[in-house]
Parts: C-alpha cells; sequence; structure tokens
C-alpha cells in the first residue's frame, strides 16, 4: 500500500536516495538488482511521491554502504562507518 503524499520528509528523503545512488555511480536498475527490490517504487521514493517500505530499508541496511539514519533523519554521515 502507498504511503500519503503529504508527508514532508518525503522530498528530502528521496534527494538523499537519489544523491547516495548517483556518488556509487548506480542506476536505478542495479540498485533494485542489489536490494531485490523493483525499480518503480525506487523511482517513486526517489521523486518525492512515496516512502520506501521497511523491507526496503532494511534491504538497503544488509545489501548497501547506505547509512540508514541519514537516509531517514539526515543524521550522520551518508555511508556506514564514514567519520566527520
Amino acid at each position: 500500500m502507498p504511503h500519503r503524499k503529504n508527508i514532508k520528509s518525503l522530498p528530502k528523503l528521496g534527494e538523499r536516495l537519489k544523491k547516495w545512488r548517483k556518488s556509487q555511480g548506480l542506476t536505478l536498475v542495479e540498485v533494485a538488482g542489489k536490494i531485490k527490490g523493483t525499480i518503480g517504487p525506487l523511482s517513486e521514493a526517489e521523486n518525492g511521491h512515496s516512502l520506501p517500505s521497511m523491507e526496503t530499508v532494511a534491504m538497503f541496511h544488509k545489501k548497501t554502504n547506505l547509512n540508514i539514519m541519514w537516509l531517514l533523519f539526515n543524521e550522520g554521515e551518508m555511508l556506514k562507518g564514514e567519520r566527520a
């Protein structure tokens, strides 16, 4: 079920997701493959139309170097293990 579109954090979360993807030199297809997801929901999230599901967030945590706290709350560094 899609998340409500009026959540203020949607655009910024989507911007951060796209920033991470581009910093890694990945396409949506490659990211979807890494997290065992599909392109549609990732694109929707990047464009601020929906939030990623908890399952998707968990897969980002397990399968990528993306710092979930940075993605969700803009806290810490973009990549796991990075220090300011």
